[in-house]
């Protein structure tokens, strides 16, 4: 779960992170729910129902990304994907964790959606791969932090989409796990990163996140789905004009060429007449 800035000092913001609700009692001894600022410690570690600050482009990736993976894996045994959710991978001394996007196989419990931490080793699943998208207050907890506790959780691919890194930067670090730490997954200079067992590549195009299939086919959803064919009907405007203003100038050129016509027959005319 990444979270929105507005580039405010912590005291000056104490709820750049986000908030939960707990109960206090008051000064006239009556209980009453109380909202508390989050610290990068709950960002980290998360309590059910915490609510995060997010942003706009961190909201539109995320949705995108676990669509796109849901459309890959459709019809697929198994295979689920959580959002936002906290995960207990149920590793000694280790606390749960809330990913952006976690994606599982071999889950075939009967899932109550109203429960609000995943027990991962209870339901019997298998991590395919964790996805993270980065926002400013929180980016070094999912570069740094995340990426140590998710290698000792025995994640096989961890994906960080750093929409929140340096302008110019690489904006997908993609890794699989290795004996001691992470290490990079080879780059596509076309399609960018390929993530194994969830079977999806990943680039970062003009401000978006782009994500394709086994093959190499984009995969459109939602506002993306939207924005797609709004290019694709601009485009086909385009050439649409361009074909019209082709065949303006053909006729144009037909016109000039009949007045040139014309006028030389008239030359041809004036001369015979002259002889």
């Amino acid at each position: 779960m990444s979270i929105d800035t507005q580039n405010l000092p912590a005291a000056l913001d104490p709820f750049r992170v986000g908030y939960r609700y707990v109960m206090s009692v008051g000064p006239d001894g009556r209980e009453r729910q109380v909202m508390v600022p989050l610290t990068e410690e709950d960002f980290l570690h998360p309590q059910e129902e915490d609510r995060q600050m997010l942003n706009a482009l961190h909201s539109d990736t995320v949705s995108h990304l676990s669509e796109a993976i849901r459309a890959v894996h459709d019809g697929q045994p198994g295979v689920r994907v959580f959002i936002d959710h906290r995960i207990d991978w149920q590793v000694a001394g280790m606390l749960p964790h809330g990913p952006d996007v976690v994606v599982f196989d071999n889950f075939f419990v009967e899932w109550n959606r109203l429960l609000g931490t995943v027990p991962v080793r209870d339901v019997g699943a298998r991590i395919l791969g964790v996805f993270e998208v980065t926002s400013p207050s929180t980016r070094g907890t999912d570069l740094v932090a995340k990426r140590i506790e998710y290698h000792e959780a025995g994640i096989p691919y961890y994906v960080i989409v750093d929409t929140a890194g340096p302008v110019g930067a690489e904006k997908v670090l993609a890794y699989r796990r290795a004996a001691t730490d992470y290490v990079a997954l080879p780059r596509d200079p076309d399609l960018g990163c390929f993530i194994p067992r969830v079977n999806v590549w990943l680039r970062w195009v003009d401000e978006d996140l782009v994500v394709a299939d086994e093959a190499g086919l984009d995969i459109p959803t939602g506002v993306h789905s939207a924005r797609h064919a709004k290019q694709e009907a601009q485009r086909a405007d385009e050439a649409t004009l361009a074909a019209v203003a082709e065949k303006l100038r053909a006729d144009e050129a037909t016109r000039r060429n009949d007045d040139l016509a014309r006028e030389l027959a008239a030359l041809k005319a004036r001369l015979n007449d002259a002889e």
